[in-house]
């Protein structure tokens, strides 16, 4: 492929996907830092596969968007393999500072933050089936695609996700 033509298709799919991709990896690690450089790693790989042609799998050539996502899904786990242990250092770097918050904003980031918390206990497939839906927006045809599943798969396992929330809130919120 010619030069022009490959910027010009990693320019298009830069612009269409970046936002939804530093989203996935930020409620991955969160860690805002962390997640830009997911996000920046993603498409650098990403045109170094145009660039090269090295990975000409059947998926990169179908869909870019479920190609990135791979890319991006690998690149957490393996930033999860070479992490520490959380430290209150990690804890303050990933942004949670109440200092100067209002009591609505301090109960806002906390039912937010309980939210976010159940949702990692959850199987890694129903957390990103959760995140796909109620983060990124799509439906489970497209998440369908995007794991290659059926989209009754998808389906049931994002009713099931929400159901296991739905019981761990009701159990956390009895004394």
């Amino acid at each position: 492929m010619q030069h022009d033509a490959l910027q010009s298709e990693f320019l298009n799919a830069f612009d269409t996907y970046h936002d939804a991709i530093f989203r996935f990896c930020l409620f991955k690690v969160s860690n805002r830092d962390v997640a830009q450089d997911l996000t920046q790693e993603t498409f650098m790989r990403f045109w170094q596969t145009l660039r090269t042609g090295e990975d000409s799998s059947e998926q990169k050539l179908k869909n870019d968007r479920a190609y990135l996502y791979t890319i991006a899904r690998n690149l957490v786990i393996d930033w999860y393999r070479k992490r520490k242990d959380a430290s209150l250092d990690t804890i303050r770097d990933t942004g949670i500072d109440f200092e100067g918050s209002g009591a609505s904003e301090i109960t806002d980031h906390a039912s937010t933050q309980e939210i976010l918390s159940l949702i990692r206990t959850l199987e890694e497939g129903d957390q990103e089936v959760l995140l796909l839906r109620y983060v990124e927006g799509y439906g489970p045809q497209e998440i369908a695609k995007l794991l290659n599943e059926s989209a009754n798969v998808v389906s049931v396992r994002i009713h099931r996700a929400v159901k296991k929330l739905q019981e761990q809130l009701r159990t956390n919120e009895t004394p």
